[in-house]
């Protein structure tokens, strides 16, 4: 649960092979089937749970984006470092624990604590005990390689954590079964106001690094508390090898997929962070706005996409299109003029963020924008292919893009982080691309028409471009130039919407669908 750059995710019955249709349908009329409370429809369950989603997530990226800021000028560059380090370490380390035990859990759709969730809990907790303790033990060897040598005991100290995580990983996973969103933004934002109160609290007190270890703890300890009540969960703790054996033949390749994903979208730090460790933190800082704007609304949507592909898989290939090529309008309409605009902005939202005119870091939230707009894209068709019980296609394309990935971030890491940047948005063009592709042919979708379909977001994204980039080039860093910047792209997607047609009924229908039409 640990907040990091904006970074994308990631069953009986597979597709059928009915031919492509070309006419995308409104998810909210795809679906009469009970999806949520009152009879609704699964479409229109899916776009308030994504709102709901949101609402928890945003807390989450809006606390880490404001102590991102206040810690750059409270901390040493030592101690900023150090947090980077504990971020992105809790971050590993919560993928690590699921296991994909919680998204088989999801994939199954049972209903209920049964006792398949209570192996699956204890299982994950034995594995967090292990994890815990190589926490542990491990701590040395990352204060080395980060070359923080001196706070071995602060990153043993996320054995504790570990144990926390471990306790609520699957209970949480419940709340995206049963698309029970409300419940789980609840508890997100409680979760992460204690973070923020402590952490500020005790680094304006004078604590450093350990002003972000009890945050941390905090964090932690409300989420399981949270959890658990707001479920009503009571562990048993049992166990099943048949049960488990069933679970992890769905799960590991879930997992295996969840951890070279998380490698290829946070590779990156572990490059930086030994090879030029003396840009790691601004690196971490280049990450922070487009981690907030563009991870966490397409972080919110992943979290109803594959839900609610899951449920959709039982209505057949057509559907399936259908919900995909819908997936892609909006996704499309979000990503990729956010994208474009968070470019046009970096100079002047790092100047002001972070008080210091930091032209690497400004190049390389530039490059970074525009790859969480390729990126989001993507969002589409991961949660597609593992609802339709093809996780084994992404973790061969994962196999493929990792490796290649950090070798090519290693060798031009030396010439500083905007390479490493580069390297992250080509990588992101040529897999989402490739990956779009191999998904059209799983559900029998029309390449054309998918791509078609991201129409929209580029019309969007050019009036954008048209009316904010002069802005940009004729003005100085600063909060007015940023506002200037913001306001004329505004106009500029405005106009875009009201000239093109297709744009402007897709915005109609996600507003129509909200309101329950």
């Amino acid at each position: 649960m640990a907040d990091t750059p904006p970074r994308p995710p990631a069953a009986p019955g597979g597709p059928g092979d009915d031919p492509a249709g070309d006419d995308p349908v409104d998810l909210a009329s795809l679906h009469e089937q009970e999806g949520g409370n009152d009879g609704e429809s699964l479409g229109t369950t899916a776009t308030r749970g994504f709102l709901w989603a949101n609402l928890g997530i945003i807390t989450r990226y809006v606390t880490a984006l404001v102590l991102a800021a206040v810690l750059a000028r409270v901390l040493t560059p030592v101690e900023y470092g150090v947090m980077v380090t504990l971020m992105l370490i809790t971050f590993y380390f919560d993928n690590a624990l699921d296991l994909g035990m919680g998204a088989a859990l999801v994939y199954e759709q049972e209903e209920g604590v049964t006792e398949r969730v209570q192996v699956a809990f204890t299982a994950n907790v034995g594995l967090g005990l292990v994890l815990a303790a190589l926490a542990l033990l491990g701590a040395p060897l990352v204060a080395s390689y980060f070359q923080q040598d001196a706070y071995v005991t602060v990153f043993r100290c996320l054995a504790v954590v570990v144990v926390l995580s471990s306790l609520t990983t699957v209970p949480w996973s419940l709340f995206m079964r049963n698309m029970d969103f409300r419940r789980r933004a609840v508890v997100e934002v409680v979760r992460d106001l204690s973070r923020f109160a402590v952490t500020l609290g005790l680094a304006l007190a004078g604590f450093g690094a350990w002003a972000v270890v009890f945050g941390l703890f905090a964090a932690y300890t409300v989420a399981l508390a949270g959890t658990w009540l707001a479920l009503r969960f009571r562990p048993t703790f049992r166990w099943d090898l048949p049960v488990v054996k069933q679970l992890f033949s769905y799960a590991w390749r879930v997992a295996g997929n969840r951890v070279l994903g998380i490698l290829a979208l946070n590779g990156d730090y572990f490059v930086v962070g030994n090879r030029r460790n003396d840009q790691y933190a601004t690196y971490y800082q280049a990450f922070r706005l487009p981690e907030f704007v563009l991870g966490a609304q397409l972080n919110g949507l992943s979290a109803v996409l594959f839900p609610m592909y899951s449920r959709v898989r039982a209505e057949g290939e057509e559907s399936l299109r259908d919900a995909m090529y819908k997936a892609l309008r909006v996704v499309g309409l979000f990503s990729i003029p956010v994208g474009v605009g968070l470019a046009l902005v970096a100079r002047d939202a790092f100047t002001v963020f972070y008080g210091t005119q930091n032209e690497v870091g400004i190049r390389t939230m530039e490059i970074i924008s525009l790859a969480g707009a390729v990126t989001g894209i993507g969002f589409a068709t991961g949660d597609l292919l593992m609802a339709i019980n093809r996780p084994g296609v992404l973790l061969r394309l994962n196999a493929v893009m990792v490796p290649l990935m950090l070798v090519m971030m290693w060798f031009v890491a030396p010439e500083g982080i905007v390479w490493v940047a580069g390297v992250h948005l080509g990588i992101q063009l040529v897999f989402v691309t490739v990956r779009q592709l191999i998904a059209d042919r799983l559900v029998g979708a029309s390449g054309w028409t998918a791509l078609r379909s991201l129409a929209p977001g580029v019309v969007v994204a050019a009036g954008i471009t048209l009316f904010a980039l002069p802005v940009r080039l004729s003005t100085d860093e600063g909060f007015l130039s940023g506002l200037a910047i913001t306001l004329a792209g505004t106009v500029g997607a405005l106009l875009a919407l009201a000239v093109f047609a297709p744009a402007r009924r897709e915005v109609a229908g996600l507003v129509a669908t909200v309101r329950g039409r």
